[in-house]
Parts: C-alpha cells; structure tokens; sequence
C-alpha cells in the first residue's frame, strides 16, 4: 500500500489518459481502516470545493444550478506521480461507469 500525503495532492490539476485535463483535487473521501487511513473516492473541480465547504452552488448563487463535483475512484486514479496526478481512464470513462 502506498503513501501518499493528502497535503500534497490538495489543489492538483488532474488530466485524464488522453491527456486532457479534468480539474483539480479539492477533496478526498477516505475511511478508517484498522491503524490506517483508505482513500475512497477523489473529488474534482469548483463543485467538489463548494462540497467542501458545505455549500451548494444553488444557495452560493441563488440559482437552480446543480452541479456535482468529478468523483473519482480510489482505483482509477493514478498517483504514481504526486505531482501530476492522471486517472487512469478517459473522463467519458469515468462519467459513463457511474
């Protein structure tokens, strides 16, 4: 199992394996396992910010808006290299697997 440190994907910009980027890591899920810590699902992009931050684009903006962050499995996301994170797949890929 590898480590990586949370602080040093927060804010990186995230392509996909065609090479196009997708948007950046503004939050991780993760969940206790025994003495460690499992990362989930990554979220990508402003949504994954506003998610963050508890607010919805729709009270932040007053406007029926809806928008979701990019959700990423723990398993398609390739960390090999920290400082330039790549999912493993297409963006259609991924969107279309939901």
């Amino acid at each position: 199992m590898k480590t990586v440190h949370f602080e040093l994907l927060l804010g990186r910009k995230v392509h996909d394996s065609e090479g196009r980027r997708v948007g950046r890591i503004l939050e991780v899920h993760a969940e206790p396992e025994g003495k460690d810590c499992v990362v989930r699902e990554y979220l990508l992009g402003t949504a994954a910010l506003l998610t963050r931050l508890g607010i919805s684009a729709e009270r932040l903006l007053g406007l029926p808006v809806h928008r979701e962050p990019v959700r990423v499995p723990w398993d398609q996301m390739d960390l090999s290299d920290p400082e330039r994170p790549r999912l493993r797949c297409s963006v259609e890929e991924l969107t279309r697997n939901k």
